[in-house]
């Protein structure tokens, strides 16, 4: 039967319908099971997450194991906890095995993969465990380890103080130490390692003290509008770990002072910069970083700090023909300058009158918290000479420049105590400024855990001079009321 020209185009219409359809039900067949593929691999990987911290908080690691190559071959870039439980996971088998050779390297591939799939996430930071790990379990000798040390450290004034652990930075300079000992390189480098370490630990005890001091101010914001408020649970967590973290920091860079303070004396290590100058001399960064050395340890009688700060600042001119002078000092992120150099100097010889002129001109001269260190030296200056009211005035700037750092109410409590006499006119009034002396040295503890052992003491002494519980009865007073001291710009505080 022979089908019209209309018929036969009805018909392959509809075949070509009837193709469409399958095409699409097997395109959302496919595109079903591809989305199901999908959820179940994220399913499998929520899973092991599961079960592998399940293992770790039973502290079943051989079973733990397996389920963490599983969870590496097919959710590597799923789930960075995979990264945390697997560390766990391979010391304790370090630990508990012979087979260091094994699962070391494993833990070095671990981190390795680490860094591919989080390649944001503390990079810094790994690729140094990565090489404190090397060396404690003798992956490598102490000599290649030092080198990759020296590689991650690169220039001192490049490293992110936040991205290095207190381990890496303790064991590069014991590492260095060591290699001295044997022979392996000289005094000179394993100095350079120490200034090197020593800044990175310093500038963590600052980051640190500026987070928990920014802390510890809106607590003392909080508690005086509302005695029962206090900070969120976050800011409490971020308050701790800032104290931790410094607190070892500290400990490490105490650590680094108490092996090498024998060998960095002005006289030892100024000879290094000046066997080095000639060859650095065009550096601006190398007389920035020698120059802070040298001012680390006081050196500012040292014939070599006046050639640096005079070189430092004729380069920087050089450099920026159309800046002003008073701009020299900041441009290298550090103190160095002449009015700062010449500042120290004369502080150090006993001239306070001629450093308080130099510092004042040094505090323009630098910025963020640098400018705490300069006023504080202003404070210092002014309670040499015995003007305590200008020197509680500058370390309340220190304070304010510096937040975290604790030396500034050292002196405000000092200044207090030693000045109670002239805090009022009856006994009751001269006596409460012991209280005022208590309460900086509690401040001075409460932002800064360098200064809580001075703290302490300072506190127990302080309150056994405050009023009586007599004196306070006489006075038709009691404790928790408030008092105002008026002298050294004044203060307020609480009867105890």
């Amino acid at each position: 039967m022979m089908l019209g020209l209309k018929e036969e185009s009805t018909i392959n219409k509809n075949k070509k319908t009837i193709k469409m359809r399958k095409l699409l039900t097997l395109a959302l067949s496919a595109s079903a099971i591809f989305g199901a593929g999908q959820l179940n691999a994220q399913a499998n990987c929520d899973a092991l997450e599961i079960q592998l911290n399940k293992h770790i908080n039973a502290k079943n690691y051989d079973a733990a194991y397996p389920l963490l190559n599983q969870a590496l071959m097919n959710c590597a870039a799923e789930k960075i906890n995979f990264y945390n439980f697997g560390e766990t996971i391979l010391i304790e088998k370090l630990e508990s095995s012979k087979d260091t050779a094994k699962y070391g390297n494993e833990l070095i591939t671990l981190i390795d993969k680490r860094l591919q799939n989080f390649p944001s996430e503390k990079k810094n930071f790994w690729k140094g465990e990565q090489i404190n790990y090397k060396l404690k379990y003798k992956l490598v000798d102490q000599k290649t380890a030092y080198d990759e040390y020296k590689t991650l450290f690169g220039d001192s004034n490049d490293v992110d103080a936040e991205k290095v652990s207190a381990n890496t930075v303790l064991t590069y300079y014991s590492t260095a130490l060591e290699l001295m000992n044997q022979g392996v390189i000289d005094f000179e480098e394993a100095l350079e390692v120490y200034f090197q370490t020593k800044k990175v630990a310093e500038d963590n005890i600052e980051l640190r003290s500026i987070e928990y001091g920014r802390l510890a101010e809106k607590l003392d914001s909080i508690k005086s509008v509302n005695p029962k408020k206090d900070l969120t649970a976050a800011e409490k967590t971020r308050m701790s770990n800032a104290q931790t973290s410094k607190d070892i920091f500290i400990q490490v860079n105490e650590s680094m002072e108490a092996v090498l303070s024998e060998y960095t004396t002005c006289d030892n290590i100024a000879p290094m910069f000046i066997n080095a100058y000639d060859e650095n001399k065009d550096s601006i960064e190398w007389l920035a970083g020698a120059y802070q050395a040298l001012a680390s340890k006081e050196c500012f009688d040292q014939p070599i700090m006046e050639q640096l700060e005079t070189r430092y600042a004729a380069l920087w001119r050089e450099q920026n023909p159309q800046a002003e002078a008073t701009q020299v000092a900041n441009k290298s992120g550090g103190v160095i300058g002449t009015s700062y150099g010449a500042g120290a100097a004369k502080f150090k010889a006993g001239n306070y009158s001629g450093a308080i002129a130099d510092f004042k001109k040094a505090i323009d001269e630098v910025s963020g918290t640098k400018r705490g260190d300069v006023a504080y030296y202003i404070a210092l200056s002014y309670q040499k000479t015995g003007s305590l009211s200008n020197a509680v005035t500058w370390a309340k700037r220190a304070a304010s420049y510096k937040p975290g750092y604790g030396a500034p109410y050292q002196l405000i409590a000092g200044a207090f105590s030693s000045n109670a006499n002239n805090c009022g006119s009856s006994q009751f009034e001269k006596l409460s400024a012991y209280w005022v002396a208590a309460d900086y040295a509690n401040k001075a503890c409460a932002v800064d855990s360098r200064s809580c052992s001075w703290s302490r003491k300072a506190v127990a002494s302080y309150e056994s001079m405050a009023p009586s519980d007599e004196l306070v009865f006489s006075q038709g007073k009691k404790a928790g009321q408030s008092v105002t001291v008026n002298c050294l710009g004044g203060a307020t505080t609480r009867i105890r």
